[in-house]
């Protein structure tokens, strides 16, 4: 009799560890999965902020140089002509390639909304794995948009038109405004990126588990 209770009492003791060893992991699921949805919700916000910014600061470059360019003449003409076709550039990469945190932090929202009942995820630690997944795409996207390769296309983009005025139309005053006022327009642009999931996985939680 001896002996089987003390098999019992161990098989308890064991089930009794399982399950807490499980309920831990779900809490450690449901944290590290709120925390990644706070990041890509907050992330989203001020993007979304930042894209509608620029997409207006670009759309009023470019439709107030374009108006100026036909109501002047000579090198006035010129200089606000390369402008607006520079400015165009703002808005047109942002309608062809949103931040991709737009729509996965909505993407990730629904997809939790399938699965939840009372307020909880049915099953946390597979939940999260779809979140961190998104959550890495978002901040390859960041570094994408934040890359050496911006800065360079910025740079020297804006250099080129300062050229095209400078070299082509002996206009060296535009050209110095094309090259020093776009650049500074483009980098403006990029060093005022978000960046919160790229931000998040500098700081691990992206990390497979």
């Amino acid at each position: 009799m001896r002996r089987r209770a003390a098999v019992a009492s161990v098989l308890v003791a064991s089930l009794l560890a399982g399950t807490r060893a499980h309920a831990q992991t779900t809490a450690q699921c449901e944290q590290r999965l709120n925390d990644v949805r706070k990041v890509l919700d907050d992330d989203a916000r001020r993007t979304r902020v930042w894209y509608w910014a620029w997409m207006g600061i670009g759309s009023s470059l470019f439709v107030g140089q374009t108006v100026l360019a036909a109501v002047t003449t000579g090198n006035p003409q010129k200089d606000f002509a390369v402008g607006a076709f520079a400015s165009a550039f703002v808005p047109t990469i942002l309608l062809l390639h949103p931040p991709l945190v737009l729509s996965d932090a909505n993407r990730l929202r629904d997809r939790l909304a399938l699965t939840t009942v009372e307020g909880r995820v049915g099953d946390p630690c597979i939940a999260v794995n779809r979140a961190v997944d998104l959550l890495s795409r978002d901040a390859d996207d960041e570094a994408l948009e934040t890359s050496w390769l911006n800065h360079v296309f910025v740079i020297g983009g804006n250099i080129f038109l300062g050229a095209v005025l400078g070299v082509g139309f002996h206009d060296w005053a535009g050209a110095a405004k094309q090259a020093i006022g776009g650049t500074i327009v483009g980098e403006a642009q990029i060093l005022t990126f978000p960046g919160g999931a790229l931000k998040a996985r500098a700081l691990g939680l992206t990390a497979t588990w």
